[in-house]
């Protein structure tokens, strides 16, 4: 059995974090400069890499912020789950032991 435990402060935390990942690495992804002339001929090799640094800057961004709004979800429907389990209930149950 997991002993992972995921409470709504660990998740609002990581939720967070996904964002400000996100926001970093949008605002942070400027164009691109053009490589110099090289005498060397690399010049093509370093826009090639400058290029794909780019994209996966943005496919990281990308994935943050899925991550981001699964985790806003996860939150979402697990308030929800608790209001239909409360309401379900009624006011007459009681819970008596210690969690698993």
């Amino acid at each position: 059995m997991s002993s992972m435990q995921l409470n709504d402060n660990v998740l609002t935390a990581g939720g967070a974090t996904l964002v400000a990942a996100a926001s970093t690495m949008t605002s942070e992804n400027i164009a691109r400069p053009s490589a110099p002339a090289s005498l060397t001929g690399i010049s093509a090799d370093i826009t090639l890499f400058l290029k794909g640094m780019q994209v996966a800057r943005a496919a990281l961004a990308d994935a943050a912020r899925t991550g981001s709004e699964t985790v806003a979800s996860v939150m979402r429907e697990s308030s929800e789950l608790d209001a239909f389990i409360t309401r379900s209930l009624g006011e007459s149950f009681a819970v008596k032991g210690q969690p698993a």
